[in-house]
């Protein structure tokens, strides 16, 4: 790969970045993740504050960007800094004032905490309306609509997402079985969702890797795995037919979960809505029949 091919071009850098993943090892990886997971902020840290961020060594930087094809970590840092000209840069502005605010809301007024997680919360909920792919919402729900029954999995922060995606679907009666990690053997629950039915996995933290080597297990043996998690290049967006990265507006410690609400009741919504459509098919055909 030259350099030339990717200078001011941070799209099919981003895309080397997904498809090489799993060549690099481990430290390298660390850097992609880092560098996708806040492009503004790696296109403005120095190559020490990268490296103490990624916990390698300065080095590393360097010969990551050598990886790439880069005579050095400037040249591919360029690429990063371009994308600031990018509409993207307007909404990671806004989630740092958001978070600057929270941070010097006194404890004392929980008002003013509202007001702020309030609006970054609706920040984020536009983010996600602004970056869905609907073709990829439709196939989701067409997905759903398919399977003779629905697993769920959600990992601590994901729990409650999960949990409310597991209630919408049983009021729309459809066989739904929430899995539960509490109980043990979550890998041997996993490994008993069948080829027609679908396997739905939300993880918004760090995974076990019990966990992630039984999705993979289950996506190998053709099981259709839905998954909603906020990194391109988690195990969890390999192991899955579709998958949903929504990045977390980092405003504080404790992120909004309103973004990943609205898209699980919005993959209900399409699902009834689509289930509707099959349904007055079916009774045109019958009538004509």
């Amino acid at each position: 790969m030259e350099s030339r091919e990717l200078s001011w071009d941070y799209p099919r850098l981003h895309r080397a970045f997904l498809d090489r993943f799993e060549t690099l090892s481990p430290h390298l990886k660390r850097i992609a993740r880092y560098a996708l997971s806040d492009p503004s902020r790696f296109a403005l840290q120095t190559v020490a504050e990268i490296s103490q961020g990624c916990g390698v060594q300065p080095s590393t930087v360097v010969r990551f960007a050598k990886t790439f094809g880069y005579p050095g970590f400037s040249d591919m840092q360029n690429v990063f800094r371009s994308r600031l000209m990018e509409g993207s840069e307007a909404y990671r502005e806004q989630v740092h004032e958001h978070r600057d605010r929270l941070e010097t809301a006194s404890g004392n007024d929980p008002a003013a905490v509202l007001s702020e997680f309030a609006n970054a919360s609706i920040l984020a909920v536009e983010r996600l309306k602004d970056t869905l792919d609907a073709d990829m919402l439709q196939r989701a729900a067409t997905l759903m609509n398919e399977a003779g029954a629905v697993y769920l999995v959600g990992h601590q922060r994901a729990l409650p997402v999960a949990s409310c995606l597991a209630y919408w679907l049983i009021e729309l009666e459809y066989r739904c079985h929430l899995l539960d990690p509490a109980v043990g053997a979550l890998s041997r629950q996993v490994g008993t969702v069948a080829l027609d039915e679908l396997l739905i996995v939300i993880g918004l933290d760090e995974l076990p890797d019990t966990l992630l080597d039984a999705v993979s297990a289950a996506h190998n043996r053709g099981v259709p795995v839905l998954a909603i998690t906020d990194s391109e290049v988690s195990r969890l967006a390999r192991d899955s037919r579709l998958c949903f990265v929504l990045r977390d507006a980092e405003v504080h410690r404790i992120a909004p979960l309103a973004p990943h609400i609205v898209l699980v009741q919005s993959l209900v919504i399409a699902l009834d809505a689509l289930r509707c459509a099959h349904r007055s098919d079916d009774l045109r055909r019958g009538a004509v029949g």
